[in-house]
């Protein structure tokens, strides 16, 4: 009896084992699939077919979230993390990810409540502060974000760009601590020390003013010089709440609003200008707002208004300079770029803005562009904007052997600069060296150049 009971269930083990092994071999030739798969729907879709043959592996299921999260079909990877989070196989990476194609699919409040949930888990990555914190910055909490970026921070303490993010965060609230996240920064990643410079100069002159209102429009200004408009915008909001009268703040904020394509920056600048018509930072700001709405009249009336009203202010006049142009009157634009290097004759940037309207323009290259990028590059010598810009007029001046030397010698100083190697391309297509041209205009193009890349599709269609 029990022989025989044994020998039916050795044959029924014989018969299962014949219908999983196939299964089971499959799985595993699925996996083998993934791994040089050519696209990432295939990847998915080969570790999709592993994990429900192969059950003893859910982690499978986090492969494939990852494969569409890459993919970019992030309701699909959201559904392959949910079935590994139910079979308890999502790592902290996992999570971090998992919130990510949330936040991808359009749903932050989501994302917000996985990482939280994410925290509750096991040694949780820490990338989810780093997350937490954005959500939180792009919701204006900014002491949430601060907070958050401190608990990283405590984990990673030698990470210089969340030592930076939580630097500017604390301008609004905590200067003197804001300089010193700022210096740490930099003293770990020197890239970071161009900005911290500038924003420890600005946190330094606003720390001297006696009205609160003034220190954040300071504060707002030298955020917006480092391109952080959000908040720049949350500085001149704290400007105004300290002074409604304060008419450069609201202008300031028109400013911020349409740096960040915000409706309401029309309105700021018309409460700045009721307030005080007599401030020439008001009338620039309002002149540089008609600019990008194409008024190109009205902002050749703002900007004069500005330099009379500020008439020793070469910026004024460079701005005055474009708005003449703009309005088809190169004579008096080329006068006022020409007057703002009277006003600062020591200043290297003014030379090379003159010098780059000539170029813009291609207009008196020889007896005014030329010059004046000479005497750019004489009051500063490495500065690679300032060779670049000598190197560009030689070359519409048709004096290529110059050109090439000074552009050469700009990549010296800095090999990213994609201005440099666009200009170094067009050297070298004029002088038939096209296999010179095509490299730069590569990487011209890789940095970001559109007009490297429009000279590629013309010169080297594929």
């Amino acid at each position: 009896m029990f022989r025989n009971a044994l020998q039916v269930v050795s044959v029924i083990a014989l018969i299962l084992l014949a219908i999983i092994a196939p299964v089971i071999s499959s799985g595993y030739s699925e996996l083998r699939q993934a791994a040089t798969a050519g696209t990432y729907p295939e990847i998915a879709k080969h570790y999709l077919t592993a994990a429900k043959r192969l059950p003893w592996r859910p982690d499978l299921y986090e492969l494939v979230g990852t494969a569409y999260y890459h993919a970019q079909e992030y309701t699909k990877a959201d559904d392959a993390y949910e079935k590994a989070f139910q079979r308890h196989a999502l790592s902290p990476e996992g999570w971090v990810a998992w919130g990510d194609v949330a936040y991808l699919n359009d749903d932050p409040v989501r994302a917000t409540l996985l990482w939280q949930d994410a925290l509750k888990e096991e040694n949780p990555s820490d990338q989810i502060y780093l997350r937490l914190a954005g959500i939180a910055q792009e919701h204006r909490d900014f002491s949430s974000a601060a907070e958050n970026l401190r608990k990283f921070l405590s984990i990673r303490p030698e990470d210089a760009p969340a030592h930076y993010r939580l630097g500017l965060l604390l301008t609004l609230s905590e200067p003197d601590e804001a300089i010193s996240e700022l210096l740490h920064a930099s003293q770990l990643d020197l890239q970071f020390d161009p900005v911290v410079q500038t924003l420890r100069n600005a946190l330094n002159l606003a720390s001297i003013n006696d009205s609160s209102s003034e220190r954040f429009v300071i504060i707002g200004r030298g955020l917006g010089l480092v391109n952080e408009w959000r908040l720049a915008h949350a500085a001149f909001e704290n400007a105004i709440q300290a002074d409604e009268k304060n008419a450069e703040a609201w202008a300031w904020l028109g400013e911020a609003r349409q740096q960040m394509g915000w409706s309401g920056g029309d309105t700021a600048l018309d409460s700045a200008f009721h307030l005080n018509p007599d401030s020439s930072i008001v009338r620039s700001l309002r002149g540089l707002y008609f600019q990008r709405t194409g008024n190109y009249r009205d902002a050749l009336t703002e900007f004069q208004s500005a330099a009379r009203l500020d008439p020793e202010n070469p910026a004024m006049f460079v701005s005055l300079g474009d708005a003449y142009a703009m309005t088809g009157n190169l004579i008096l634009g080329l006068q006022s770029y020409q007057y703002a290097t009277t006003l600062a004759p020591d200043d290297a940037t003014y030379w090379m803005l003159l010098a780059s309207f000539c170029a813009a323009n291609n207009a008196n290259i020889n007896d005014v562009g030329i010059p004046a990028a000479q005497k750019a590059v004489q009051l500063s010598p490495k500065d690679t904007a300032t060779l670049d810009v000598l190197g560009w007029t030689y070359v519409l001046a048709g004096r290529y052997s110059e050109a090439e030397r000074m552009l050469l010698l700009a990549l010296e100083h800095d090999p990213q600069n994609a201005s440099a190697h666009f200009h170094v391309a067009v050297v070298y297509l004029q002088t038939n060296d096209r296999v010179s041209a095509y490299d730069h205009l590569v990487r011209a193009r890789d940095l970001g150049s559109a007009e490297a890349d429009a000279a590629l599709k013309q010169y080297f269609p594929q």
